[in-house]
Parts: structure tokens; sequence; C-alpha cells
């Protein structure tokens, strides 16, 4: 095929590209040629200089990665996990007001728990004697009382459709079918 256009001019020999011919199997070529078609004004030649650009600009040996001595990545997704942790304690305490226990204990004036049902040990199974409660609704029950009753307060005070949907975990029917 004849080239189109005028040749290249190039102002110096050292700016003339060197030609290289290269011997693929013929899956690997097959591979590219499908990558290139799917990206229109990709050429073969593009191509494998962006694959030789990203071998020689990403340094393959571990031991040709300086490390630093600083940690303030490590520190600010420490920062940034201490301060989720602290959101989903905030809601929780929303969530059960006056019944959650201070860091270290109960109060005084604080019952104790509900006893939990008596429990049977067989190998490693655990079988517990009082079967949780379910709906006829397939799927079962969702959200406790509780939690409908705080789903509920939620929605009066405005928050959206959405939040609610993640933070219980329900799809956007259940929402609604909770609020009716």
């Amino acid at each position: 095929m004849a080239k189109k256009g005028r040749p290249f001019v190039y102002q110096a020999e050292d700016e003339k590209p060197v030609t290289v011919s290269l011997r693929l199997p013929r899956d690997l070529y097959d591979q590219v040629a499908r990558y290139v078609q799917r990206h229109p004004g990709m050429t073969l030649t593009e191509f494998f200089l962006d694959g030789a650009r990203l071998r020689l600009d990403t340094p393959a040996d571990p031991r040709d990665v300086i490390l630093s001595d600083d940690n303030t990545v490590i520190q600010e997704v420490q920062e940034m996990i201490r301060a989720a942790v602290q959101a989903e304690i905030g809601k929780l305490s929303d969530f059960l007001g006056p019944r959650l226990s201070p860091p270290g204990g109960m109060t005084a004036t604080e019952a104790p728990a509900p006893p939990v049902p008596e429990l049977s040990y067989n190998g490693n199974t655990v079988i517990q004697e009082e079967a949780p409660r379910r709906s006829a609704r397939r799927g079962g029950l969702k959200l406790t009382p509780e939690q409908e009753v705080a789903l509920r307060a939620k929605r009066q005070q405005g928050t959206p459709i959405k939040a609610l949907m993640e933070e219980y975990g329900i799809s956007k029917a259940s929402v609604f079918r909770y609020l009716h």
C-alpha cells in the first residue's frame, strides 16, 4: 500500500524515529487488534508506544519504589476510619437513646439486660429454644418495632428516603411500606 501525503521531514537525525519489527503470538495479536478496533483513532503503533511508556514509567520491581518515612497517608486513613466509627456510634446512640450504656459499664439507674433464651449445644451447632418472630411475607421481617418507630420519626424530621434506605439496608418499597 502506498503512503499518502508528503514524507516526514526531520530537522536532525536524532529526531528520526527508529523502525522496530516484532513477532507476536497470533492470539496476542488478535487481542491487540480487537483493543485497537474498539478505540477509534488508535493505531497499533500508538498501542505499543503506550505500553512501552507505561512499562518504563511504572517500576516493576518493588525495590525501585522509594519509600519515605512519611506515614501521613496511613494516618489519614486511620482518621477516616475513626470518623466513620464515631458516626456509626452516633447513629446507634440516637436510635437507642438513654438505653445505650456509657463506656465502662452500666450506671446504677440502668436495669440489667433481659435474659437470653436458653441455648443448647449439639457439636458445633447452637440450637436456640425460642424461634424468632417471622411475618407471613416472603423474606420475613426486616426491621424491629423500635426501628420502625425510629424510621418514621426520621422521615417526619425530613430525612430523605434514599438515606433511610442506606441506613436500614432496605429497598425503597420497604421504606414506603413501613411509613404507611
